[in-house]
């Protein structure tokens, strides 16, 4: 889950060098990733039958002001 509020313009979720999401928009191939919520508060993504192989770093990515943060 990544807290969000009205000074973000966009949104993504990363795991390691790949994207995930880009707002709604999805880059994953993987069916068992889905876009929980991508609201004013909060932009979350659910993983279906995690396992091993999904161990790493998952990065919520905004910016703000043509700033971006992670």
């Amino acid at each position: 889950r990544c807290s969000v509020d009205n000074r973000v313009t966009r949104v993504a979720w990363l795991n390691r060098s790949s994207i995930l999401y880009a707002g709604n928009d999805k880059w994953c191939l993987d069916p068992r990733v889905v876009l929980l919520a991508n609201t004013n508060t909060q932009y979350s993504i659910l993983i279906r039958d995690v396992d091993v192989y999904d161990e790493g770093p998952y990065t919520c990515s905004v910016q703000t002001d043509n700033h971006p943060k992670t």
